[in-house]
């Protein structure tokens, strides 16, 4: 049965969706997803608010307030953790990558060091020491103890040396 005395109607398109706010594909609009992509690059909330909005008719403490308002967005929060995450991977990648240019550059500048006729022995034994130590063959071993005295004990050491220190 049809109620045709119902003054309310339904509006397709989804929730939220107004003219002008496009959907990027993580749930965020536009303009929120550039903030949290400045939030991620290391702006303050009010720089990336103004870097994703037009705040050319904003007093500064209303950006401050709405920038705030929108970092504490669990969206936002959420999203900004994404991003960030993606970001820690790309530049453990990149450090790795780093890392293993700088070593194999090494180890061909050691191998020229240790090959080389002209170089005096010390120096090759050097670089090579160098060498084993960078693969992990070689560790320095640090032996510490953790001797646990009282107060009293303690005292009469430093007298004892203070007095030894004196006499000397």
């Amino acid at each position: 049965m049809e109620d045709t005395d119902n003054p309310f109607t339904v509006i397709e398109g989804g929730k939220g969706k107004r003219s002008g706010h496009k959907a990027t594909g993580t749930g965020l609009t536009e303009k929120q997803e550039r903030f949290v992509q400045g939030l991620a690059e290391g702006l303050t909330n009010s720089e990336a608010y103004r870097a994703a909005y037009d705040t050319s008719n904003m007093q500064p403490n209303t950006v401050h307030s709405e920038s705030s308002k929108l970092a504490c967005n669990p969206k936002i929060a959420a999203r900004l953790q994404v991003v960030l995450a993606e970001k820690r991977a790309r530049n453990s990648m990149e450090t790795d990558e780093r890392r293993e240019r700088n070593s194999d550059r090494v180890w061909r500048g050691v191998w020229r060091l240790a090959e080389s006729p002209n170089v005096p022995p010390a120096v090759q034994q050097s670089a090579l020491a160098l060498a084993a130590k960078m693969a992990g063959m070689l560790t320095e071993q640090v032996k510490i103890e953790n001797i646990s005295s009282d107060s009293q004990s303690i005292e009469k050491e430093l007298i004892e040396r203070l007095q030894r220190l004196k006499s000397a």
